[in-house]
């Protein structure tokens, strides 16, 4: 799941690509969630990057969660137009001017600065029920059309804290989250491309039309 920081920017007044200035920011405030997922671990305590009982089995758990929960995505894309609604109007914001390399570090970023502060930090002192509520409650949206964003995050936040608990560690949550990101972003600019190309095909194939149009006319 994605969390839009606070500070990113609605205006295109700056000369500098909205999808890049989206990149710094969001570097910004998962690094920040990251160091104070450390803080609230080291005052109580506990090391938040424990990594699983078998790191293997992690991670492959984390990849095929993934695979799941991108398929599933897609599918409700496909099924829910206010998502799609909601996806254009973002586009333009998050990756229409973000390289893919800049959105797999931000994928990168969020996955492991998320889990590190809801799952490693935050879980076993809320429990899972709490910690996921709360993750849902920090991914919302400016008005109800993005109340389906908020109930994703919930379920995500139960299946990554089921992940956690069940490979008794962050890389499967972890493992999970980044990829469901860099999926689904790479995905969303992919889909981005093939729009605006199918668009300007069109544009040029009437071009010569009208031209023909108008001589016939003169």
């Amino acid at each position: 799941m994605q969390i839009v920081p606070p500070a990113v920017p609605f205006a295109t007044s700056s000369p500098e690509p909205v999808g890049t200035r989206f990149v710094r920011l969001a570097v910004v405030f998962y690094t920040a969630l990251l160091l104070v997922a450390v803080v609230l671990g080291a005052l109580g305590g506990r090391n938040v990057f424990v990594l699983g009982d078998s790191a293997v089995f992690a991670f492959s758990s984390g990849v095929v969660t993934a695979c799941g929960t991108v398929a599933f995505g897609v599918v409700i894309y496909r099924l829910l137009p206010v998502l799609r609604s909601i996806c254009d109007e973002l586009a333009p914001l998050l990756v229409d001017g973000a390289r893919a390399r800049d959105l797999v570090l931000v994928s990168v970023m969020s996955g492991v600065g998320e889990e590190a502060f809801f799952r490693g930090a935050l879980q076993p002192v809320l429990g899972i029920v709490a910690t996921s509520l709360l993750f849902g409650a920090l991914h919302v949206g400016p008005d109800r059309r993005y109340l389906v964003w908020t109930l994703w995050a919930v379920g995500a936040g139960f299946l990554f804290g089921a992940l956690y608990e069940w490979t008794g560690g962050l890389l499967a949550p972890a493992t999970a989250h980044v990829l469901h990101n860099a999926a689904t972003l790479l995905l969303w600019k992919r889909s981005r491309r093939k729009r605006s190309g199918a668009h300007e095909d069109e544009g040029s194939r009437e071009t010569p039309e009208k031209d023909v149009a108008a001589r016939g006319e003169g």
